[in-house]
């Protein structure tokens, strides 16, 4: 481009433009009223600061006067519809800032009225009452207040923390907010997505029937459940996906339906240790269930516990008002006990529960160890048959050999020493083919983000760290005949070897299943007469009773003569003997004790072991 066609450029840029008379569709303003496009408009002419010209439409126009609404009936519309008109021909017209704001307020109003957001009213409206009970606001109010959001704030703050409406989830139970619809819906979304598509648009604008709606599908899952699970006999998978749910829906779902089946309450005795109004313990008898098998049988501890408090109920009742004909009927009132730890079925000794429910989670937080600093201190006694190491600690090695360098085994049972403690160290995980055992484990590795149990991510099978000290208190020797092969002519032969039967007292640092077996049975010392991990399987090569209701019969490949008459208890031979734990309450430290049962005694003196000693 040449200098001069630049120079021209320049100037063209710089000449004054046509105003708003050479604008296409421009007001002019030399020409007639006919000529302009709003005819018999009383037209204004401003000027603008940079010599602009702004044709303003006069609100006192003929033809603004015959469409436009009065300055009082800015919000006179009744629908939704007729009130958009207003405001759309108030801005036409220019209208002024204030009578905008009347009409656009009532346009939000019927907004709110006609239209639902995820079919529901808006939060505002909803915050304490509906939107169809808000009364509407005068005009004249409109016009000469303003609006405080500070203050709405404030308002919507009390409102939530005075509580509000509340409703029954029917899938899990909980009390929740009704405040508006939507919180009802979410919650639903949440535990049960798969009721929300059972509910209508119209239903969930009303709780009372969304509630309804989700209940009666939840009703008719569980029935459809039931008949898969219990009549059709399908696993918990297949019934899940037959029924187009997850299996945790399923699984919760059936338990939430036992859980409302009542617990048959027993009548046969308890043998009390201690009780007042915060506890009850309790010697558990062996062979004993803590849990019931089903709600409606009974047969449990915890069914005679609740039979025993019931009663102690009754006779309380009737001591205070000998004329109260309606104490058997006030069975809901008198407190369940509550079980925060757990024994084996066959193991026998010292059991707590809690009576009053706000101290449930004070005690049991004490078992799990996450009670701070203090943690319940569990003693049991335990006989056991084998080898006793010598050294101070028994964990886990790669090779399969039990004790590692620092606690190898006695061949000579007569070194035994009278006095030996130990401590058993190893991971405990599941069984490789029997579901109900449990195996030693290495100790898997470090994990890159470390996650508690309870986690949903969280591996249930992955092996847990366990500790168990073991203190000799009676020792004797104990020679055993057990199947020592073939020999050279390929012929099975005996052989007879000196073991050591011992009295042990055993203190747990944590509650991992079967760990005291376990650990026992890993530091050459299996329990007597424990049907999965007992010296009859690993001397004798038994094979072990995976059903434990059936351990009290002794199986046919089991030696009668080494481990029949009183070594045989029907059950392993362990016993909790002393529990501690501190009120969570008062603070106060308490100790529970439950003497040795005579099956045991007799098994010690059949042993040659002081049954005194612990």
């Amino acid at each position: 481009m040449s200098l001069l066609a630049a120079a021209s450029r320049l100037l063209r840029l710089l000449a004054p433009r046509p105003r708003a008379a050479n604008r296409a569709g421009a007001v002019n303003p030399n020409a007639p009223a006919s000529a302009n496009p709003r005819h018999g408009a009383d037209l204004r002419l401003r000027r603008h600061p940079q010599g602009r010209t702004r044709v303003v439409m006069a609100a006192s126009s003929p033809s603004s006067s015959s469409s436009l609404p009065p300055g009082n009936d800015d919000a006179s519309g009744e629908t939704y519809d007729e009130q958009l008109a207003i405001v759309r021909a108030l801005k036409a017209s220019g209208a002024e800032s204030e009578r905008m704001r009347v009409a656009t307020a009532r346009l939000a109003e019927l907004k709110r009225e006609g239209w639902v957001p995820r079919y529901t009213p808006s939060r505002k409206f909803a915050m304490n009452t509906t939107a169809a009970e808000v009364p509407r606001v005068p005009t004249q109010l409109c016009t000469s207040t303003t609006t405080n959001k500070d203050g709405n704030r404030k308002q919507k703050r009390n409102a939530a923390r005075r509580g509000g409406p509340t409703v029954t989830c029917p899938t899990c139970g909980q009390d929740v907010k009704a405040t508006h619809p939507d919180q009802f819906r979410t919650h639903v979304h949440k535990c049960a997505p798969d009721a929300v598509a059972a509910v209508t648009k119209e239903q969930w604008r009303d709780v009372t029937a969304a509630a309804a709606a989700v209940e009666t599908y939840e009703l008719a899952l569980l029935e459809d459940a039931k008949r898969l699970s219990y009549r059709d006999g399908l696993t918990r998978e297949e019934v899940a996906r037959t029924l187009g749910v997850t299996t945790d829906r399923v699984r919760q779902t059936l338990r939430r339906d036992s859980r409302a089946t009542p617990l048959v309450a027993d009548d046969a005795p308890l043998d009390v240790i201690h009780e007042d109004e915060d506890l009850l313990v309790v010697n558990k008898p062996p062979g004993l269930r803590f849990h019931p098998v089903h709600r409606f049988e009974g047969n449990s501890l915890l069914s005679r516990a609740i039979g025993h408090v019931r009663r102690r109920g009754y006779q309380n009742d009737g001591q205070n008002d000998q004329n109260d004909q309606n104490d058997r009927d006030d069975r809901d009132e008198v407190p369940t006990p509550h079980v925060i730890h757990r024994l084996d079925m066959d193991t026998s000794g010292v059991c707590v529960l809690v009576k009053r429910p706000e101290l449930v989670d004070g005690f049991a937080r004490q078992f799990r160890g996450d009670a701070g600093e203090y943690r319940a201190r569990k003693e049991y006694l335990a006989i056991g048959v084998g080898d006793v190491p010598t050294g101070s600690t028994v964990a886990y090695e790669q090779t399969g050999v039990d004790t590692n360098e620092e606690a190898t085994t006695h061949d000579d049972a007569a070194s035994t020493p009278e006095f030996t403690e130990f401590t058993v160290d190893a991971h405990i995980g599941p069984h490789a083919s029997i579901p109900e055992a449990r195996a030693i484990h290495p100790p898997p590795p470090e994990p890159v983000q470390k996650r508690p149990a309870s986690h949903p991510g969280a591996d249930p099978d992955a092996p847990k760290p366990a500790r168990t000290d073991v203190q000799i208190v009676s020792s004797a020797s104990m020679t055993i005949t057990t199947d020592g092969g073939e020999d050279d002519e390929g012929e099975e032969g005996e052989t007879t070897v000196v073991k050591t039967a011992v009295l042990a007292r055993v203190t747990l640092h944590t509650g991992r299943t079967h760990q005291i077996r376990l650990h026992m049975s890993h530091a050459n010392l299996p329990v007597l007469s424990d049907p999965l991990y007992g010296p009859h399987v690993r001397w004798d090569r038994a094979v072990p009773c995976e059903d434990a209701s059936t351990s009290d019969v002794m199986p046919a490949e089991v030696r009668a003569e080494t481990w029949g008459g009183a070594l045989w208890l029907g059950r392993q031979a362990l016993h909790a003997r002393r529990l501690t734990l501190r009120h969570p309450g008062t603070g106060a430290e308490m100790t529970f004790e439950a003497a040795m049962p005579e099956d045991m005694r007799g098994a010690c003196v059949a042993l040659g072991l002081d049954p005194d000693a612990a």
